[in-house]
């Protein structure tokens, strides 16, 4: 954690009139929440208005900036910021208004490859049964379930994955130190407890409030390669964290129910209007993992597939590696890749030039690697 980079994206987080997308195009124009302040107030009204720049000029707020990141400290978290590109969860990052500031609890991975698996409060035995199966087989393969620790299908999602040995992310609509709902705190433990985290970009001491879950379910979905929604009526969380996902060009996934169910017309309304509709876990995994292949066992909502790493025996163990750490959405970094594999440095490049001949890897900016995407 950098305090100097917290204590200036903090600030600008506060200033008047500079939310998610203005602060987003300051930081971007400028290099860094200091630049921004720093910034000649001519050049900041040519990005974001003339209001901006004079509020960005007058802010007066320091002493609650540095009050606020030292609580957040105290209580044992953590702040990740919108320009720490080594930290800062690439896909959240991409998205049009990424929170400036993520307060945590656990491990908040940069390139963990996460799936949001989100639905009513009140599910069914039918969508209590095909979350489980569903989860439990997506976090046995490393995905990283995310969901908003509310009662119901979120509270399952999240119990599934730490069953089933995996990790998973709670994005809260309050501050890390006020769990939400309150019966859930334990579970928040639990998660964190397990390799997880519980994430939030309001400060400590913020409460619970209705108009903090639309900011939340932008989180879910930002953060996420994919959206899963389970059971869901038409008017739900779910459906706008689901909607949300197809404005950041996310895959959403739904799974059908009964056409007399009010807690499945979400569902099939999103069925209808385009999502993937999922009969199976390996309707979700061949399209978010296409390179896990599964086993010839059945897989269906009566039985956990297991899932096995597609090899290839004209590739070397080296060239396993690296791909094993590969993903096609999110590039990474050359030297992340040093770290992950333990291979020496220049033999991670040679690879890397051989995988690209062999066209399994393409560069995505200087020094950054990814998978090639499907046509």
């Amino acid at each position: 954690m950098n305090l100097d980079i917290a204590f200036y994206t903090f600030s600008l987080s506060q200033v008047r009139g500079v939310g998610s997308v203005i602060g987003k195009r300051l930081i971007d124009f400028f290099g860094s929440a200091r630049g921004v302040f720093e910034a000649d107030k001519v050049k900041i009204e040519q990005v974001a208005g003339k209001f901006v720049a004079e509020n960005i000029k007058r802010f007066s707020g320091w002493k609650n900036a540095e009050e606020t990141i030292n609580l957040a400290l105290r209580l044992g978290q953590g702040v990740i910021c919108y320009e720490e590109r080594d930290s800062y969860p690439e896909l959240l990052r991409r998205i049009s208004d990424p929170p400036l500031c993520i307060f945590y609890r656990g491990n908040v991975i940069k390139d963990m490859l996460c799936v949001a698996v989100v639905g009513t409060r009140m599910p069914s035995s039918y969508g209590v049964d095909v979350t489980k199966n569903i989860v439990s087989v997506m976090a046995s393969v490393g995905i990283c379930i995310v969901s908003g620790l509310a009662l119901g299908i979120d509270t399952i999602s999240h119990k599934a994955a730490i069953d089933a040995g995996g990790r998973t992310y709670a994005i809260l609509a309050s501050s890390c130190d006020n769990i939400y709902p309150y019966r859930n705190e334990q579970l928040a433990k639990e998660i964190v407890d397990k390799g997880g985290a519980i994430i939030s970009e309001f400060p400590p001491g913020t409460p619970p409030a209705e108009q903090n879950f639309p900011r939340r379910n932008r989180i879910i979905a930002g953060i996420s390669k994919a959206i899963v929604v389970t059971e869901a009526p038409e008017k739900s969380g779910a459906l706008i964290t689901a909607y949300l996902g197809l404005e950041y060009g996310r895959d959403v996934f739904a799974v059908p129910g009964n056409i007399t169910s009010q807690k499945s017309k979400g569902t099939n309304r999103l069925i209808k209007e385009g999502a993937y509709l999922v009969e199976s876990p390996d309707d979700i995994m061949s399209v978010v993992v296409p390179h896990i292949a599964r086993s010839e066992k059945r897989s269906d909502f009566g039985l956990i597939s297991p899932y096995i790493e597609i090899k290839n025996p004209n590739l070397s163990d080296k060239e396993e590696a690296i791909l094993s750490v590969l993903s096609e959405e999110i590039p990474i970094h050359v030297d992340d890749i040093i770290k992950r594999t333990l291979i020496d440095p220049s033999e991670v490049l040679s690879t890397l030039i051989a995988l690209e001949i062999k066209g399994l890897v393409v560069e995505d900016g200087i020094g950054y690697y990814r998978k090639p995407r499907p046509l």
